[in-house]
C-alpha cells in the first residue's frame, strides 16, 4: 500500500522519501545489489510509461539518491530509488525479533531523520506501535514539522501481546495520536477506533487504500495453476494472505470440511506464508480426516500427488503466479476475526473471481452495500459453508456481484483519486 501510494504522488509531482528498515523477511534482507539492480529496471519501467517532462526532470534530479536525500551514507543504512521515491533502508539490529515479536531496531533512525526533517514539508508514519514512530514523533515535535498517521487498523489491542501493546500505549502511543496534525483512517470502524481513543473526531479524515489497476490490465489465460497441479474439475476455493490465527483460516477448514462430508468436490487452497499458525491448521485438517500438501517446503511434487490433496499450502505467491490462482479459484474466502481493509477481495474482483468476506473484515460492510460480494457471520462455519456453496452454484449471480465490484473498485479506489486525497489533506495541513 505504502509503495503504490508514494509511486502515484511521485506521478502527481510531489517529492516523496521513505525511511524502512532493510528486514525483507524472518530469513533474508534486502541488500544493497538487489536494490539497485531492481531500481535500474523500476525506473527505465517509469522512462517508458512516463512521458511528462516534468516527472523525467524530477527523476534525473534524483537519479543520484545520495544527492537525493542529502547525506552520505554511513553504516547504519544504504539509499536506493525505486519510480522516482527516494527509499533510505536502515540496517535492522535482529530480523528475528522483528519477524517473532515485531521489534524493529533501527540505530541511526532518528539522527538521520533529523537531518531530513530540515527540508520536509509533512511526515506520514505508517503503522501505530513501533519504535520507529516513537523517534519520528519526538524529532517532529522538536523540528516543528507536522505529520500525518495511518494506523492501519492497528489501534485495538487484539490477537495477542496485549500487555505490551499497552505499555507502548501508555509510554507514547497516546501522545503520536493525539499530536499527529490528523489521522487516516481507512473505513467507518477506524474512524470510530480512534474517536474511542479521545481523538477528536475533524482530526480524522476517511481514506480507503487504493488498487493498483494496471496489474489486472491484462490477466493469464484460466486454467494454468490447475494444470500445472493435475487439478481438473473440482471448484477451487482460495484463501489469500498470511497465516495468523487473525485471519480465521480455523473457521474455513471446518466449512470445507463439511461440503466434503456433503459430496461436494473441492479443493482448498491456502497461499500465503506461515505467521505462527500453520502447524494448527495442519493439525485441524488432519483431525477432519483431509489429506493435505504444503507445496513450500522446496520438494519437487508430482501432479498426481498434488491432485490427490483436499488442502493445498501454496507458500507465498506473487505476481504472475498470484494473479494466476486469483483467476483459477471458483471463490476467494477471507473469514478473518478482525481486519480492517484487506485488498485480497478486491483483487479477487479484479480477477472475476467472486468474494465471500466475513462481516467482522470492515470492508464487508462496503462491499456487501454495492452488492459485490457475500457477507457472512464472523466464527460462523455454517454461514460461512452455506455461502461458499451458494457461490459454487449460482454462477450468473456471483458473476453478477464480479462486475457490480469492479464498478466499485475502478470508480472509488483506483490509486490516482487515492492518492489525490491523501495529497490533499497534506495541503490542508500546511495551511
Amino acid at each position: 500500500m505504502v509503495f503504490d501510494l508514494c509511486r502515484e504522488l511521485v506521478r502527481q509531482e510531489q517529492k516523496v522519501t521513505v525511511y524502512t528498515t532493510d528486514s525483507f523477511d524472518k530469513n533474508a534482507r534486502v541488500n544493497r545489489a538487489v536494490s539497485d539492480q531492481q531500481s535500474a529496471v523500476s525506473n527505465q519501467q517509469s522512462a517508458i510509461s512516463n512521458q511528462r517532462s516534468a516527472i523525467s526532470r524530477q527523476n534525473s534530479a534524483i537519479r543520484n539518491p545520495q544527492s537525493a536525500i542529502g547525506k552520505p551514507e554511513t553504516f547504519f543504512y544504504f539509499d536506493s530509488e525505486v519510480e522516482g521515491v527516494n527509499v533510505r533502508y536502515f540496517r535492522n539490529i535482529s530480523n528475528r525479533l522483528a519477524f517473532t515479536q515485531k521489534l524493529f531496531l533501527t540505530p541511526g533512525f532518528s539522527s538521520s531523520l533529523r537531518d531530513i526533517l530540515k527540508n520536509t514539508d509533512i511526515v506520514h508514519l505508517q503503522e501505530y506501535r513501533t519504535l520507529q514512530n516513537v523517534s519520528a514523533w519526538k524529532e517532529c515535535k522538536k523540528m516543528k514539522v507536522p505529520y500525518i498517521i495511518s494506523a492501519h487498523g492497528a489501534i485495538l489491542r487484539i490477537m495477542g501481546r496485549e500487555g505490551r501493546k499497552g505499555l507502548f500505549d501508555w509510554l507514547w502511543g497516546w501522545n503520536i495520536l493525539k499530536d499527529a496534525r490528523k489521522l487516516i483512517a481507512l473505513t467507518d470502524l477506524e474512524r470510530r477506533q480512534y474517536k474511542q481513543s479521545g481523538i477528536d473526531g475533524e482530526k480524522i479524515e476517511v481514506v480507503p487504500n487504493g488498487i493498483d489497476l494496471s496489474q489486472f490490465s491484462s490477466l493469464p489465460e484460466r486454467g494454468e495453476f490447475r494444470r500445472k497441479y493435475g487439478l481438473q474439475d473440482e471448484h477451487m476455493i482460495l484463501f489469500m494472505g498470511r497465516i495468523h490465527r487473525i485471519k480465521g483460516l480455523d473457521i474455513l477448514i471446518d466449512a470445507f470440511a463439511e461440503l466434503r462430508r456433503e459430496g461436494i468436490e473441492c479443493k482448498l487452497i491456502i497461499a500465503g506464508p506461515d505467521d505462527g499458525f500453520k502447524r494448527e491448521c495442519g493439525v485441524r485438517i488432519a483431525e477432519c480426516g483431509l489429506q493435505q500438501i504444503d507445496l513450500s517446503i522446496g520438494e519437487e511434487m508430482g501432479k498426481r500427488e498434488v491432485s490427490r490433496a483436499d488442502v493445498i499450502f501454496t507458500g507465498l505467491v506473487s505476481g504472475e503466479e498470484k494473479i494466476s490462482l486469483y483467476v483459477d479459484a471458483d471463490v476467494t474466502v477471507l473469514p478473518s476475526r478482525f481486519e480492517n481493509f484487506p485488498s485480497v477481495p478486491f483483487e479477487s474482483i479484479m480477477c472475476g473471481t467472486p468474494v465471500v468476506v466475513s462481516t467482522a473484515c470492515a470492508v464487508a460492510e462496503m462491499i456487501e452495500a454495492a452488492g459485490a460480494g457475500y457477507g457472512v457471520g464472523a466464527e460462523d462455519k455454517i454461514d460461512l459453508k452455506t455461502k461458499i456453496l451458494h457461490v459454487l452454484t449460482n454462477y450468473d449471480e456471483a458473476r453478477g456481484s464480479v462486475e457490480k465490484g469492479r464498478r466499485l473498485i475502478e470508480e472509488k479506489l483506483n490509486w490516482r483519486t487515492v492518492a489525490a486525497r491523501i495529497a490533499e489533506i497534506y495541503e490542508g495541513c500546511l495551511r
